[in-house]
C-alpha cells in the first residue's frame, strides 16, 4: 500500500519557500501595456443607476398626492355633512341659464327660501326650486292640505300638517317619501340628510323620531304631557334640540331641550315662563337660535354657551341668510314702527335698525337687509338708510336676494325679477 506523508515546512506558521526564478520567468511573460495615442476621453459622460431610484421617486410621489387627497376629502366630509357627492350635484343642478318673468301653477304661494344661488318656492299645488338666473330646476306635486317647507343646506322636506307623509327633495328632485303611522305636527332635516319628526302618540302628548338619511329610525323620545312645536336637529344629526310648550293659570311656558340620542334624559334644558318658543332654526353649524315673544337665543351645541337678547318690541318675523340671522321686531299697537336686529352666525348681535312702515317680507344677504313695504323693495344701509329702492306694485308674497342690486319677487302665481336704482324713488 502507497505511503502518504504530511510535507513539513520547518514548523508552525511558517510560509512555504517561493521560487524566484519561476516568479521572474512569469512576469517576463506578460503583455506590456501602454496608454493608447488614440484614446480621447468622451464628453458628458453619465452615471446610469437604473429604475430602482426612479421606482422610490414615484412612489414617494404616488403616497404624497394619495395623502393630500384623503385629507382634501375627509375635510370635505366634515365641514360638508351631506357629503361630497350631494354637494356636487346640487351645484351642478344649478348651472344654466333661465328668464323671467317665470309663471307659477298656482294662486296660492305659501312660502319661499332663498339659499343663496337657488330658492325654493312652496304654493297650495307644490314645491318647485329656481336657481337665480331664472333656471326652473324641479316642480313636483305634493298633494297636501297644508304644506310646510323645512330646509337644510342641500335638502328640503315638505309634509303636511296632521298628514302622514312627508317628502324629502334635493336639487335632482324627490328623493324619498315617509309614510308614518301617527299624524305629523312639525319636522326638520339636517346638513348630514337625517330628518325628524313629531308626531301624535297613544298615551303620550308627543313623540319625536330621528331618522338616518336612508330612512333607518335612530331614536325616539316621548313627551308625556308637553305639547312639541318645534324642532332642530344638529348639522352632523347626532343631536337633536325640541321645544315644548304647556299651559298655567292663564299662561303659556315653554322648555328647551337638547338630546343626543344616549337617553331619553335632555343633556341640556332652559325654560322660558309666560312665553312660547316660536321657531328654532339650526341653518348655521355652531349652533341654532330660539326665538321667543320678544327675544332671541343663539346656543352652541357643544358647550350650550348660550347668547342672549331682549327686546322691548314683539316678534313679528324671523328670517335666515348668508352671514347670519336677522329679526324684524314692531310694536304692537303700530305694525309700522319696526325694530330690526340683525346677528352674526355665532349669535352675536351686529347692528340695529328702525323702519318705518309696514312689512310684509324682508331677506338677508351679505349683511344687508331687504324689505317689501307699501309698494316698494328697499335696500337698508346698517343706520336704516335707504341704499337701494325700486317699485314692485302689489301682490308680493316673498322676496328672494338674487345678487347685490337684483330681487326675485314672488307673487301667487309668478316670479319677477327686479333691479333696484341707487338711493330712494321720489
Amino acid at each position: 500500500m502507497a505511503q502518504y506523508k504530511k510535507n513539513r515546512h520547518g514548523g508552525f506558521n511558517k510560509r512555504p519557500k517561493i521560487n524566484k526564478d519561476r516568479l521572474k520567468r512569469s512576469y517576463a511573460d506578460d503583455i506590456a501595456m501602454s496608454p493608447s495615442r488614440d484614446y480621447k476621453p468622451r464628453k458628458n459622460m453619465k452615471v446610469v443607476k437604473g429604475k430602482k431610484l426612479e421606482t422610490k421617486r414615484r412612489m414617494k410621489a404616488f403616497s404624497l398626492a394619495a395623502c393630500v387627497i384623503i385629507t382634501v376629502l375627509v375635510i370635505c366630509q366634515w365641514s360638508i355633512p351631506a357629503g361630497l357627492p350631494e354637494t356636487l350635484s346640487n351645484t351642478i343642478a344649478t348651472i344654466g341659464s333661465g328668464s323671467y318673468p317665470i309663471s307659477l301653477e298656482s294662486s296660492n304661494t305659501l312660502n319661499a327660501v332663498s339659499k343663496g344661488s337657488y330658492y325654493y318656492v312652496l304654493t297650495g299645488n307644490g314645491i318647485e326650486a329656481y336657481s337665480s338666473s331664472g333656471k326652473r330646476i324641479f316642480t313636483h306635486s305634493h298633494g297636501f292640505e297644508n304644506p310646510v317647507l323645512k330646509t337644510s343646506k342641500t335638502r328640503a322636506i315638505v309634509f303636511g300638517q296632521n298628514s302622514t307623509e312627508a317628502l324629502i327633495f334635493t336639487l335632482r328632485g324627490l328623493e324619498s317619501t315617509v309614510e308614518t303611522k301617527e299624524k305629523i305636527k312639525t319636522a326638520a332635516i339636517g346638513d348630514n340628510g337625517s330628518y325628524a319628526l313629531v308626531t301624535a302618540a297613544d298615551s303620550y302628548a308627543a313623540k319625536v323620531s330621528v331618522y338616518k338619511k336612508n330612512g333607518k329610525l335612530l331614536y325616539e323620545w316621548f313627551s308625556s304631557q308637553d305639547l312639541v312645536n318645534n324642532v332642530a336637529l344638529s348639522p352632523r344629526g347626532n343631536k337633536v334640540a325640541v321645544s315644548t310648550v304647556s299651559s298655567a293659570v292663564g299662561s303659556y311656558n315653554s322648555k328647551l331641550l337638547v338630546l343626543n340620542f344616549k337617553s331619553s334624559s335632555a343633556q341640556f334644558q332652559k325654560s322660558y315662563e309666560n312665553t312660547i318658543v316660536y321657531t328654532l332654526d339650526s341653518s348655521f353649524t355652531g349652533g341654532f337660535s330660539v326665538l321667543t315673544d320678544n327675544g332671541y337665543d343663539y346656543i352652541k351645541w357643544s358647550n350650550y354657551k348660550t347668547v342672549e337678547y331682549k327686546n322691548e318690541y314683539t316678534t313679528a318675523m324671523f328670517r335666515s341668510g348668508t352671514g347670519g340671522t336677522a329679526v324684524v321686531y314692531n310694536r304692537e299697537n303700530d305694525k309700522t314702527d319696526n325694530r330690526i336686529a340683525v346677528f352674526s352666525k355665532s349669535g352675536k348681535l351686529k347692528y340695529e335698525l328702525k323702519f318705518k312702515g309696514i312689512i310684509t317680507d324682508f331677506a338677508l344677504k351679505d349683511g344687508h337687509i331687504y324689505t317689501l313695504s307699501d309698494g316698494k323693495v328697499h335696500i337698508l344701509a346698517n343706520d336704516g338708510s335707504i341704499m337701494r329702492t325700486a317699485d314692485y306694485g302689489f301682490g308680493a308674497v316673498r322676496i328672494c336676494p338674487l345678487g347685490h342690486s337684483t330681487v326675485a319677487i314672488v307673487t301667487d302665481n309668478a316670479i319677477n325679477r327686479i333691479k333696484l336704482e341707487q338711493g330712494e324713488n321720489k
